[in-house]
């Protein structure tokens, strides 16, 4: 079965899962390593004393834009290719971090 396989094809497809494993893991690695970085230098560890976290729906834009990619707007045609205010952060972007908020409250 594998008999047509140089050396070559078998390191270019481990290189190339190499590649696309660290294309996966590097937004998980990227966050491990700030976060040790902000303890480290005594910030907090999830907005490094911005006191701030970006909206995950929108990305920190406050808009929500339609496409033919974006599956939740796809029930309404006519807002494809438009963008709408955020229902998440209320359209303002962020939301206040949770881990300063109770440290300011206490």
């Amino acid at each position: 079965m594998f008999e047509h396989i140089t050396a070559s094809e078998i390191a270019g497809f481990g290189v190339g899962g190499l590649l696309l494993a660290a294309t996966i893991y590097a937004p998980k690695i990227d966050s491990f390593i700030s976060t040790s970085q902000r303890s480290s230098l005594g910030m907090c560890k999830k907005c490094g004393d911005l006191r701030l976290i970006a909206c995950s729906s929108c990305k920190g834009s406050g808009t929500i834009k339609g496409g033919a990619f974006n599956f939740i707007l796809l029930e309404d045609k006519s807002k494809v290719g438009s963008s709408s205010s955020c229902t998440k952060c209320r359209a303002r972007g962020h939301f206040q971090c949770p881990e300063c908020s109770k440290l300011s409250q206490a």
